[in-house]
């Protein structure tokens, strides 16, 4: 429990962090390295995250198997579930650099139309980082899984701190160097290269964690193998959702446009950072429940517990960006990047519903009926691809983010619903009639501040941002707790004010 709460605590601290630096951090790159070589990053990035698939949901198949062996004190089994899921790892980290050399050899078949000499140039360079990097960071999963899976959170989550830091304390100086955006990618794999020797040795001095590679049993690879492939599908989707755009606006539009776009996403990627990083601590404790037998009554408390705490957080940053963020994204990225806060609002409003809804896809893997989400998902990551692809060509920015929005709409927001209801059981119209309720603080605070920037004008200065971030915060404040919050989050927000 005390892991879990404190581990929670650091994990928001964490988060502020991470977005703090990277919005000093961004600006800073953009004036740099330049506008077209962020946006070659960016692009190359997403082509080389790609390689991520290789881990085929292992990670998540690891914390269900290891739950299941610990319950029963089965501890001969955890070795042997160590010692297997270290060999898939070293294999998937040499196949990753196999594929990534295929994929730098072939960099003028994926972008030549669209960069010059240099420009692709730069790119094989930089793949050829990202790729030793990927294939260092398979090899650290399996120690950092261990550690989620013993409820480490707060070496996990001030290991992570530490790195936010450690990232532009060793960029900015290179970059000042004039070594460019090769910083980024060399900063990226000292960093994880560091972070692999840390892990390993915390699990094998602090947590005691052994191998056992005598006959291996090769029933417990294909029950891995069978719960790992509908999440790795889910990756697809992930994948597909989160960087298709960037490499389809390469394709077809430049980097300059991919640029904007990576800006929109940073920003989407803190709601996601503020979903899961509360999520992902009671992973443990989900598989423990389905382990125990426990109700489903039981399990839907849980859902409608975090959710209704992650939607409360996530409509109030939100609804914040929403009042001030123009003027912010201004500020922050120039002029030139201003379709990024409509693109935001449009990436992120629709997405809230999955990412307050993060405690039933572990319910789901926990209770292995995960089968069906990866399916639905595949199907809309397919749509979503088309969508971006007809929407860039024809529209530009905004077209490339409509895919994602109804991949969010009708796969999240309709389906996944209905299949939670119907076939897992859990009771959704007490889940939505309890985390409707937090919406209220959203939903006044925002439209009357944007009501009275529409009559006095928008907020175009530093001391009216500051103004309406204080006013928004105020009312939302007074609001969730006079009118929405339970009394187990106002004890939750007491017992935090207090400390």
């Amino acid at each position: 429990m005390k892991q879990r709460k404190f581990g929670a605590a650091l994990s928001y601290i964490n988060i502020i962090a991470k977005n703090l630096v990277n919005f000093l951090y961004t600006p800073f790159l953009l004036r740099f390295v330049g506008q077209s070589s962020y946006g070659l990053f960016q692009m190359t990035n997403s082509v080389m995250l790609s390689l991520s698939l290789l881990s085929m949901g292992f990670s998540s198949a690891y914390v269900k198997f290891y739950m299941s062996y610990k319950v029963k004190n089965d501890m001969k089994s955890i070795k042997k579930l160590n010692a297997l899921y270290l060999i898939i790892f070293l294999f998937v980290s040499v196949l990753s650099l196999i594929i990534g050399i295929l994929l730098v050899l072939n960099t003028d078949n994926l972008f030549g139309k669209t960069l010059n000499t240099a420009e692709l140039q730069l790119t094989r360079s930089l793949m050829i980082i990202m790729v030793l990097d990927i294939a260092i960071t398979f090899i650290s999963t399996v120690f950092d899984s261990n550690i989620t899976v013993n409820e480490q959170f707060i070496f996990q989550q001030s290991r992570q701190l530490f790195q936010t830091f450690l990232i532009p304390i060793l960029c900015i100086p290179m970059v000042l160097m004039g070594v460019g955006v090769l910083s980024i990618s060399i900063t990226s794999i000292t960093v994880t290269t560091l972070f692999l020797i840390l892990n390993m040795s915390y699990c094998i001095r602090k947590l005691n964690m052994q191998f056992d590679f005598q006959n291996l049993p090769v029933q417990l690879f294909k029950e891995l193998g069978a719960f790992s492939f509908f999440i790795f599908l889910n990756q697809v989707v992930d994948l597909v959702n989160n960087n298709a755009p960037n490499f389809i606006l390469g394709m077809f539009r430049g980097a300059q446009l991919v640029a904007t776009f990576s800006i929109a996403v940073q920003i989407k990627n803190m709601f996601f950072m503020l979903s899961t990083s509360l999520s992902s601590i009671f992973i443990p404790r989900v598989n423990e429940l389905v382990n125990l037998k426990k109700s489903r009554e039981v399990l839907t408390n849980l859902m409608i517990k975090v959710g209704r705490i992650q939607m409360t957080i996530l409509f109030f940053v939100l609804g914040g960006f929403i009042v001030v963020g123009k003027y912010f994204v201004r500020l922050w990225a120039g002029p030139q990047n201003m379709e990024a806060y409509m693109l935001i609002i449009l990436m992120v409003l629709p997405a809230i519903i999955p990412l307050s809804q993060n405690i039933g896809i572990e319910i789901q893997r926990a209770l292995n009926k995960h089968i069906f989400r990866s399916v639905v998902y595949i199907i809309f990551a397919l749509l979503n691809v088309v969508i971006t692809v007809i929407g860039s060509v024809k529209i530009g920015l905004i077209g490339a983010a409509i895919g994602y929005v109804v991949s969010i709409l009708g796969a999240n927001g309709v389906l996944m619903n209905w299949y939670y209801a119907k076939k897992m059981h859990l009771n959704m119209k007490r889940y939505w009639i309890e985390t409707l309720k937090v919406t209220f603080p959203f939903i006044f605070t925002t439209t009357t501040l944007m009501l009275v920037q529409y009559f006095s004008g928008s907020v175009n200065s530093m001391p009216q941002f500051f103004e309406f971030g204080v006013v928004y915060v105020l009312i939302y404040s007074v609001l969730y707790f006079v009118v929405t919050a339970n009394s187990y989050e106002k004890s939750l927000l007491v017992g935090i004010l207090k400390k």
